[in-house]
């Protein structure tokens, strides 16, 4: 009767390492299109798998599983100097990222970037604030970096339907 019992659990924990060897072994591909920015896109898969990929020119060969974006880095030349952005969310259409046995899932984000406007009136005051979505939907910091330094103070312009300034400015911080 304990002989029975020894092989019967041994056959179960074989078969158990069994499974985990053949969904870890699962592997498809992903591809970032940064619109020509280089990016850096961490995921976590579980509490205790975390994966990085970038825009290389091939795509990168991850397990397949469902990911969600965990810090995305976007970085740019232009004219000599360097940009950088970074977004933790929220994510939009890359909130969950579902990437198939053998199969290839292209992720479209970073530039051209939307600038959206954030109007709040509270009584007589108006607040306009910003924000930075990316072609996925994903939402960046207001923190942009240009060769390492941060950029302060984004300007703005309001214009009427005519294109004539009605008002210009530079955001203030607090």
């Amino acid at each position: 009767m304990k002989k029975n019992d020894i092989w019967i659990s041994l056959a179960i924990i074989t078969a158990a390492c069994l499974v985990l060897l053949f969904y870890t072994q699962r592997k498809g591909f992903v591809g970032i299109d940064a619109g020509g920015a280089d990016a850096v896109l961490e995921l976590k898969s579980s509490w205790i798998a975390q994966t990085t990929i970038t825009s290389a020119v091939e795509p990168a060969k991850i397990g397949a599983r469902i990911y969600r974006p965990k810090l995305l880095s976007l970085s740019m030349k232009q004219g000599g100097d360097t940009w950088r952005i970074k977004s933790q969310g929220p994510w939009g259409d890359l909130s969950k990222i579902k990437v198939r046995h053998k199969e290839a899932t292209a992720l479209k984000l970073g530039p051209p970037f939307l600038i959206k406007p954030e109007v709040q009136k509270n009584g007589s005051n108006l607040s306009i604030d910003y924000a930075i979505i990316g072609r996925a939907g994903e939402k960046y910091d207001k923190n942009v970096t240009k060769n390492n330094w941060a950029v302060t103070r984004a300007k703005i312009k309001i214009v009427d339907e005519t294109g004539n300034v009605l008002e210009s400015g530079k955001f203030k911080y607090g």
